[in-house]
């Protein structure tokens, strides 16, 4: 398909409504949008670069055990590009030969094409030269693949396979289509079902994602329901618990205020000590509320004037 002429790219991007978009690389295509205005859902999107018979193509989709296949995010509205490659196992700062091998090891700096061995680890030389050479790789290594080298991102090498491939275009165009489906993976509750739908149902529904939002709709509406009746039940029953605990607490007051107003002399009461731990235990000698004249006996002294309030019930 031949490229749109950039003044109707120009007057997408004014408009609001994306261009239709070209076929790039191995076949993808992205539909014209009508009717949507893409967001800022996104922040980057993932395409997959492949390399075949000499040159690179762009992807939305690809397999990174093939090793002929790399991983990049374009973000957005930058351009700037990041190679997604994961982790080296164990932590590791450096590679091994055998993780060339991605069927085991997965997508690493290591195997990909766009970083490449730096001169003068143990495994550079060897690489370069193609051959066994002694003091720098053992028969050993090579039949085991522990030769550690390190690498670097190819910065040319990136920048010449996104541009070649049209990996920005790809992503800028696909950024409807991609959201699209990003939103109905995000909507779970009726709310975000209700707004997919209306955002997409008079236009852009190019993988009829509208129709199953709808057949989703009836359960979620069932879910959300049931979770509110399920919040109900539990904030009643939760109520009910402070309820009776402030019940108790008023019984408790006013037996204590029941204790205190009847105490006279020869009247057996405790009180705690000040450290909140240790209870002091004794009887009362005299009463002149609010204060009653207590003997202790585990206190020194041993007799004290006490304000009625800071006594209780002997235990």
């Amino acid at each position: 398909m031949p490229r749109l002429a950039p003044w109707i790219l120009c007057w997408g991007l004014v408009t609001g409504l994306p261009a239709a978009a070209q076929q790039v690389g191995n076949g993808d295509h992205v539909q014209p949008v009508a009717g949507y205005r893409p967001g800022s859902v996104l922040k980057a999107v993932p395409i997959y670069l492949q390399h075949v018979d000499g040159r690179w193509s762009a992807s939305l989709t690809g397999d990174l055990k093939d090793p002929a296949t790399e991983r990049v995010d374009i973000s957005l509205p930058s351009s700037s590009t990041r190679v997604m490659t994961q982790p080296v196992p164990g932590g590791r700062r450096q590679c091994l030969t055998k993780m060339k091998d991605r069927g085991e090891f997965g997508y690493l700096e290591c195997n990909s094409a766009f970083y490449s061995v730096n001169k003068g680890s143990a495994a550079a030389a060897t690489l370069l030269r193609g051959v066994l050479t002694l003091g720098i790789l053992t028969a050993t290594d090579a039949a085991s693949g522990n030769t550690s080298f390190t690498v670097s991102i190819d910065q040319p090498a990136l920048d010449a396979a996104v541009s070649e491939s049209k990996a920005v275009e790809l992503a800028r165009e696909s950024v409807p289509l991609l959201e699209y489906r990003h939103l109905f993976a995000r909507a779970g509750t009726p709310q975000q079902l209700r707004a997919f739908i209306a955002a997409f149902e008079e236009g852009f529904d190019p993988e009829s994602l509208v129709a199953q939002a709808k057949a989703k709709l009836p359960t979620a509406i069932a879910q959300e329901e049931a979770q509110a009746r399920q919040k109900a039940t539990e904030a009643t029953q939760r109520a009910e618990v402070l309820h009776q605990q402030e019940i108790r607490r008023q019984a408790d007051e006013e037996a204590l205020a029941a204790f205190r107003g009847r105490l006279r002399p020869g009247d057996r009461v405790a009180a705690m000590w000040r450290d909140g731990r240790n209870l002091l235990v004794g009887m009362v000698v005299e009463m002149k509320p609010p204060l009653a004249y207590v003997q202790w006996e585990n206190a020194t002294p041993a007799m004290q004037w006490v304000r009625l309030e800071n006594l209780l019930p002997p235990r």
